[in-house]
């Protein structure tokens, strides 16, 4: 009897325990739209404004606003697919002295937390990793859920130097701006 009544004691402590430790939500799992999604950027050459896209990329996200300590973003660029609509200015791009595809072919961005600063607006600190070397952002953003349906909206500026983007003569910023603004669209079910 004592031990099935120490049994009971021990089961009913870890009960409350267990409560207060799970969370109330769980963060919901969702799937890129890849039609309908974009990340962009825009930047300067040579004075001129220029905007370009990047056409492939993968994403991980496991977000809910009641669950922003659970939530997480993880998502992987195909440096390859960018796409300005300048052949010549694509092949610069993906070349050694830049992006240098062939040695790093993807850009990961990767979230650390996130903050909710007014109802529907957030801000995610990140890892961004850009030719293997990793820089903090913050990228504010705006998120629409309705039912099993969201679209998040955010920009961010980085500084292209910063991450080794323009070797030799191009680390002059002179020609090609080191201000480069980075735009994103998802669109994404729940799953």
């Amino acid at each position: 009897m004592t031990s099935l009544f120490k049994n009971i004691l021990r089961a009913s402590a870890i009960v409350p325990v267990m409560a207060i430790c799970a969370p109330a939500f769980a963060a919901d799992q969702w799937q890129v739209k890849a039609d309908d999604s974009d990340i962009e950027f825009a930047g300067t050459q040579l004075g001129a404004d220029f905007e370009g896209e990047f056409n492939k990329f993968t994403a991980e996200i496991t977000f809910s606003p009641d669950d922003l300590a659970g939530s997480k973003v993880s998502v992987l660029i195909d440096i390859a697919s960018v796409d300005t609509e300048n052949a010549d200015r694509d092949s610069q791009i993906i070349s050694a002295d830049w992006f240098d595809v062939a040695q790093w072919p993807t850009a990961k961005f990767e979230t650390k937390s996130f903050r909710e600063i007014a109802p529907g607006q957030y801000e995610a600190t990140a890892d961004l990793t850009i030719r293997d070397v990793t820089k903090e952002v913050v990228l504010p953003f705006t998120l629409e859920i309705e039912g099993n349906e969201a679209e998040a909206e955010g920009t961010v500026t980085i500084k292209r130097t910063d991450f080794g983007v323009g070797q030799g003569q191009w680390s002059d910023t002179s020609q090609v701006g080191d201000d480069v603004t980075i735009r994103i669209d998802i669109d994404a079910t729940r799953s």
